[in-house]
This record gives C-alpha cells, structure tokens and sequence, in this order.
C-alpha cells in the first residue's frame, strides 16, 4: 500500500518518463528527416506537454499522527487566578488576610505545576484535575482552620449554608473540577497526510466509504532543461544545464 507522496511521485515520474519517450521519437524523427530528401527541407514535429491536470480519487487508509511537541496544557496564572476565586466564592468571602493569602498562593501554583506534568505525561485529564481539587480543598480548609480569624469566619459561612466540613470540602471539589476543566488544553494530535497510506486502485475504491475518499486536483507544469554551451569570463567554454 503506497503512501500519498510516493503516489503522486510516481505519478510526475511517469509524466517525465513519458517526456523522455516523446523526445527519443523526435530524435528518431530528425534522422530520418534529415536522410531524406525532401523530409529534409520541413520543419521537426516534436510534442512539448506545457500543463497537465489530474483529478485523482484516492482513499485514505491510514494517517500517520503525530502529537504536539510543544505542549503547554494551562496557562498558570489564569488557572491560579480562576482557582483562588472559586476558594472565595465556595467560603463565602471577598478576601483572605496576608498570612492565608500567601500560604494559599503557595500552596496552589505548587499544585498546579504537579497537575501539569500529569497531564503532559499522558495521565488522564478528568482524574489528574480531581486529584488537583481534592488537594486543593484540603489545603484550603486547613490553612483556613490554622487562623484564628479566619476559622471564626469558615465557620460562620458553615453555619451559614448549614453544612459541615466534609461537605464544604465536597462542593469545593466538585466547583474546582466543573470551573478548571475548561482551561486545561488537552494535546493535539496531527496527520501528515503526505505519509498517508492510500488505496488507488479503482477497482477497490468503489468498496471504500465515502468518509475515507479524497479527490485531488493536481496540475504539473513542464519546465525543461537543455544543455547550453557558453563562454565564461575567463573565455573557456563551457556547458550548463539550463531552464529551456
């Protein structure tokens, strides 16, 4: 089974070669032109192929993919941004003070750097993001809890939304999850469709399904080369391969 480059190769090969076999008869033609006597005096019929334009059918087989080499799942300060607003809308505050602030701050792009070479490595998406929120919360309800302060307030917001810890700690792991998922990118794959494995033969591609065919539209046009004898600035002469 050819690839896709290999094919349409073959194909300007044949065209070329087809050339070839055009200016051999000329050639021919020529000798006898010029053996005759009357031949001699006309002009040398030669075929020159200017443009040729294929419409080809092809199926695609197989496509070679490949994944997204530079690969960057989160923007980590929008991610920490987004994560730091949830921990506030889930307790019911509009801030923290300087001490949980940056213990939190901390705490989460830590994670975050954790969550993003799991998601690099391959691991799945879904799981890797609630591994991030379940730690996530825990870290928020224990740095909340070590503050004497802060405790007075998460306990007021329990009391509040008559819930319990492990409920609070619930519903935040359930808001980062939904909230986060959308700004994770997940890896990209590619097909180069050059290494394409493809079935041209028309006999099997009318057994194909429609999904898989593709239609080419190729056009070839012929630049020949002819051989030119020039003189240098030296004065030699000399022979080069030139556009005809």
């Amino acid at each position: 089974m050819p690839t896709l480059k290999d094919y349409l190769g073959s194909l300007v090969k044949d065209l070329n070669y087809a050339r070839v076999i055009a200016d051999v008869e000329s050639a021919n033609i020529a000798k006898m032109y010029a053996e005759h006597d009357l031949l001699k005096y006309f002009s040398i019929p030669r075929m020159k192929i200017q443009d040729t334009e294929f419409t080809i059918p092809v199926a695609i087989d197989e496509l070679e993919k490949s994944v997204e080499t530079d690969y960057q799942p989160i923007d980590n300060k929008h991610f920490y941004t987004k994560t730091y607003a949830e921990i506030k809308n889930v307790f019911k505050v509009s801030s923290f003070n300087r001490d949980i602030s940056t213990a939190l701050r901390k705490a989460i792009f830590a994670q975050i750097d954790t969550l993003e070479k799991s998601v690099k490595s391959g691991a799945d998406i879904r799981t890797s993001l609630n591994d991030f929120s379940e730690s996530i919360s825990d870290i928020s309800i224990k740095a909340i809890k070590s503050d004497k302060q802060a405790r007075a307030v998460f306990e007021r917001a329990l009391k509040f939304q008559d819930i319990n810890d492990d409920q609070i700690r619930e519903k935040l792991v359930e808001n980062l999850a939904k909230y986060l998922q959308p700004e994770i990118k997940p890896r990209e794959m590619t097909g180069k469709i050059e290494n394409a494995k493809v079935t041209v033969e028309s006999d099997k591609l009318k057994d194909k399904k429609p999904e898989t065919l593709l239609y080419i539209k190729l056009k070839i046009t012929e630049e020949s080369m002819e051989w030119q004898t020039i003189e240098d600035a030296e004065g030699n002469i000399i022979s080069k391969l030139m556009v005809e």
